[in-house]
C-alpha cells in the first residue's frame, strides 16, 4: 500500500516523463526519417513559393534514368537527379511565365494545328509511326472504330494516344507563342543598331609601349583588409550566389593495389600461365575464381581485337601467353586447336508448333512450292519464319543441328529432328554454304589485380588516424601534405551533386550542408565508390561569396594592388616624354602594335590591354598620342598609326541581326533559364530526401 500510495504522488511527475519520451520519439522518427515538423514535407524544392512535388521528382528520375539505362550510358545517381530537377525547376518558372502573360491556346487554333494547314509534319509523324493516313484519319479511328472495323480496347488505346498528341501539340503552339514574344522583346532599335555598327566597323592601328605591373615588387604596395572590402563593395553583386554555398578542404584516397597486392598478382599470373601451358583444357583454373575465362571457336576473320589476333595467328595448340596488360588489367589467352571447317551457313527457317505429322504437312507444302509468305494462311501451327539468314556453325547453340546443316541437300527444306514431338520443331533450307576457313579453339582470360583487404584496411586506418588526430578545418589543411596527404578546396551547396566531378561523393556534400564552421568529417567511400574521402569545412557563404573567400581574395587583393601601381607608374611617367620613342626609353619597354576593334572587345577577347584602353584608342584620332593610363596587366602609352573604315555601308537590317545574336534574344536564350528565374529564390530540399 505505501508503494501505491507513493506512485498516486508521484503521477504528475511520471505523466510529465512519459509525455517528455513520446515526444522524443516522435520528434525521432521525424529526424531519422529525414523530416522535421516544420521541415519540407513532400517538397523536394519550392520554386518562387511554388512546390516541386518528391513523388513526381522521382517518378521522372526513375523514367530519365530508364532511358539512360536504354542507351546504354552511365550516369552519376546524383548528378541524374540534379539534372531532372534543374529540369523541373525551368518548367516551374516557364508555366508561372506564360501563366503570368495569359498566353493560351485556342480550340481553333489547335484545329488547325493538327488538321488544317499546320498539320503536314503532324501528318508525316503519324504516317511513320501508326501507318495511317492522316492526323485527321487516326482521330476518326479513336473516335468512329466501327467505320475501320478497330475493336473497342484498341480504340481506347488509339484514343490515349491522340490525347497525349493533342496534349504535346498544345504545348508546342504555347511555347511558340512565348518565344514570339521574348524575342520581340529584345529587338534592336536604330540606335542600337547604329552603334553596333559603329564599334564593329573602325579599326585602329596602333603602335604602344606598357609599362608591366609585375615590374614593381609586391612587397612596396600593400594592401589591406579594408580597401579589400571597400573593393568589395564597389562590385558586390558580382558576388551574389543563388544558395547558400559552403567551401571545403577534401582528402580523396583511390582504394587501388599496393606494391605487396602487385607483386602477389603478377606471381599468381605466372603460375597459373604455366599451368595453362602445361595442363590440358583450363584445369589450372580450378579454384581460382578472380581468373575470368572465355573459351569459343571461332574463324581467324572474325577475330577483331589486333593482340589475340596475332597470337591466334601464329601461336601453336597449347600455348599460352600474355597477350596484353593495361593498368591493373591482365588478358592471357591460350590455344587448344586448329582445323579448317565451314564455319556459317545461309538458310530459311520456320518455326511450327504442333505434331510431326503437322510438321510433316508445312514440309511437304514448302517444298512443292509454297511460298513463306502463303504458310500463315494455309497452316494455323506457322510460328514465323525467316529467310536467307546466316547460321553459325561455331555456335554452340546450333550443335545439335550441325552436322545435318553441313550435309543437307540445298535447296530442299527438311526436318532435322526427326524424332516424334508433341510440341513443333523448325524445318531448314540450305541455301549456301561458305567455304572452309581457318578456325581456332581459344580462350580469353581476363584477371583485375585488386586491393587486399590489408592494403584497403590499412588505408583506411590511416586515414582514420589523420582525422583523429586533426580534428578541426585548420589542422586538417595544415597537417595533411606531413601526413602523405594532398588537400583539394571546394565549393559545394545542395544543388551540388558531386564534389569537383568525383562520383558518389553527395554523401560528403550532404554532410557539409549540416555541419559547423571548422569541423571535420568521417570517412566516406568504400571498395565500392573505389575510394576513401574527408572533408572539413572551412566557411559558409549565404547571399554572397564574402571577400574573405581565398580566391576572391586573391582576386581583389590584385585588383588593389595593381591600382596602386597604376597610380604610382602614371605619376612617374606622365608628362616626361613627347613621343612614343621618349616614353619608351623612360619606360625601358619596347614599342610593339596591335589593331583594335572596340566591338570585337569582350571577356574572352581582352586585347592587348583591356576595354578601357581600347575605348580610348577607337576615338582618338590619327597621330594622337595617349597615355599614360591603366591597362590590364600594366600601364600603357599608345600612338594611333591608322584607321581603317569598313567599305560595307550601314545596314539596319545586318547590324539589327548581330544584335539578336550577341546581345539580344538569341544570346538571352541561351540563357533562358537565368532570365526566368531573374531575382526569384529556389530552395533546394534534395539532400533532406537523397543523402
Amino acid at each position: 500500500m505505501a508503494t501505491l500510495e507513493k506512485i498516486r504522488s508521484k503521477s504528475v511527475l511520471l505523466l510529465v516523463i512519459i509525455g517528455v519520451a513520446l515526444l522524443a520519439f516522435i520528434l525521432g522518427d521525424f529526424f531519422n526519417s529525414g523530416r522535421t515538423l516544420f521541415g519540407p514535407g513532400t517538397t523536394v524544392a519550392k520554386v518562387d513559393g511554388k512546390s516541386i512535388d518528391v513523388q513526381e521528382f522521382q517518378r521522372r528520375v526513375e523514367q530519365a534514368s530508364q532511358q539512360m539505362q536504354n542507351s546504354g550510358r552511365k550516369i552519376d545517381h546524383a548528378a541524374l537527379q540534379q539534372q531532372v530537377l534543374n529540369e523541373m525547376v525551368f518548367e516551374t518558372l516557364y508555366k508561372d511565365e506564360v501563366e503570368k502573360l495569359g498566353l493560351t491556346v485556342t480550340n481553333s487554333e489547335l484545329t488547325e494545328a493538327m488538321f488544317g494547314s499546320g498539320a503536314e509534319m503532324l501528318n508525316r509523324m503519324v504516317q511513320q509511326q501508326y501507318g495511317v493516313e492522316s492526323a485527321q484519319q487516326l482521330h476518326d479511328m479513336a473516335y468512329n472504330p466501327d467505320k475501320y472495323g478497330v475493336p473497342a480496347e484498341t480504340a481506347e488505346q488509339i484514343k490515349s494516344v491522340w490525347v497525349n498528341l493533342e496534349n504535346q501539340t498544345e504545348e508546342g503552339l504555347l511555347q511558340q507563342k512565348f518565344n514570339n514574344l521574348f524575342t520581340g522583346a529584345f529587338v534592336a532599335n536604330e540606335l542600337d543598331a547604329k552603334a553596333l555598327f559603329d564599334e564593329n566597323s573602325t579599326t585602329s592601328q596602333v603602335a604602344y609601349v606598357n609599362k608591366p605591373f609585375s615590374s614593381l615588387p609586391d612587397d612596396q604596395f600593400e594592401v589591406t583588409d579594408t580597401e579589400i572590402e571597400k573593393e568589395w563593395n564597389t562590385n558586390k553583386q558580382m558576388y551574389a550566389i543563388p544558395e547558400e554555398n559552403r567551401t571545403i578542404s577534401y582528402i580523396s584516397v583511390d582504394i587501388v593495389p599496393s606494391a605487396e597486392d602487385i607483386a602477389a598478382a603478377q606471381n599468381a599470373v605466372s603460375q597459373v600461365l604455366t599451368g595453362l601451358k602445361n595442363t590440358e583444357g583450363l584445369t589450372a583454373l580450378d579454384g581460382k575464381n578472380e581468373f575470368v575465362a572465355d573459351r569459343q571457336r571461332v574463324a581467324l576473320s572474325q577475330i577483331r581485337d589486333a593482340r589475340l589476333k596475332s597470337f591466334a595467328d601464329s601461336a601453336s595448340a597449347g600455348s599460352a601467353s600474355i597477350i596484353n596488360k593495361m593498368g591493373n588489367d591482365i588478358t592471357m589467352a591460350k590455344i587448344f586447336d586448329r582445323t579448317t571447317e565451314i564455319d556459317s551457313v545461309n538458310v530459311d527457317m520456320i518455326a511450327v508448333q504442333g505434331n510431326k505429322a503437322v510438321l510433316d504437312s508445312v514440309l511437304i507444302a514448302l517444298n512443292n512450292g509454297t511460298s513463306i509468305s502463303e504458310l500463315g494462311n494455309k497452316f494455323d501451327g506457322v510460328q514465323g519464319a525467316q529467310d536467307s539468314i546466316w547460321i553459325s556453325m561455331l555456335d554452340p547453340q546450333i550443335v545439335q543441328y550441325k552436322e545435318t546443316l553441313l550435309n543437307a541437300t540445298t535447296g530442299r527444306y527438311f526436318n532435322p529432328d526427326t524424332t516424334a514431338t508433341a510440341t513443333g520443331g523448325y524445318l531448314f533450307r540450305v541455301n549456301q554454304r561458305r567455304a572452309a576457313v581457318p578456325v581456332v579453339d581459344i580462350a580469353v582470360i581476363n584477371y583485375t589485380i585488386e586491393p587486399s583487404s590489408a592494403t584497403v584496411n590499412n588505408l583506411e586506418a590511416g586515414l582514420n588516424k589523420f582525422i583523429s588526430e586533426n580534428t578541426n578545418a585548420q589542422d586538417f589543411a595544415a597537417n595533411a601534405a606531413a601526413a602523405g596527404y594532398q588537400v583539394f578546396p571546394a565549393t559545394v551547396s545542395a544543388s551540388t551533386p558531386m564534389i569537383t566531378g568525383i562520383e558518389d561523393t553527395r554523401s560528403v556534400i550532404a554532410w557539409a550542408m549540416d555541419a559547423k564552421k571548422g569541423k571535420v568529417s568521417p570517412i566516406f567511400g568504400d571498395e565500392q565508390t573505389g575510394r576513401f574521402v574527408a572533408a572539413a569545412l572551412n566557411d559558409i557563404y549565404d547571399d554572397f561569396t564574402p571577400a574573405r573567400d581565398p580566391q576572391v581574395k586573391a582576386m581583389l587583393t590584385n585588383k588593389v594592388r595593381n591600382d596602386k601601381k597604376a597610380k604610382a607608374l602614371i605619376e612617374q611617367f606622365n608628362g616626361k616624354a613627347n613621343d612614343l620613342s621618349g616614353y619608351a626609353a623612360l619606360m625601358a619597354a619596347p614599342v610593339d602594335s596591335a589593331n583594335v576593334t572596340f566591338g570585337q572587345i569582350n571577356p574572352f577577347n581582352n586585347g592587348f590591354a583591356g576595354s578601357e584602353v581600347a575605348a580610348r584608342a577607337t576615338v582618338a584620332t590619327k597621330g594622337s598620342l595617349v597615355g599614360p593610363m591603366q591597362g590590364s596587366n600594366g600601364v600603357v602609352v599608345l600612338q594611333v598609326i591608322n584607321v581603317d573604315k569598313q567599305g560595307r555601308p550601314y545596314s539596319y537590317d545586318e547590324s539589327s541581326a548581330l544584335y539578336a545574336r550577341s546581345r539580344g534574344s538569341y544570346a538571352l536564350g541561351r540563357n533562358i533559364q537565368q532570365v526566368l528565374l531573374g531575382n526569384k529564390k529556389v530552395k533546394n530540399n534534395i539532400l533532406t530526401f537523397f543523402k
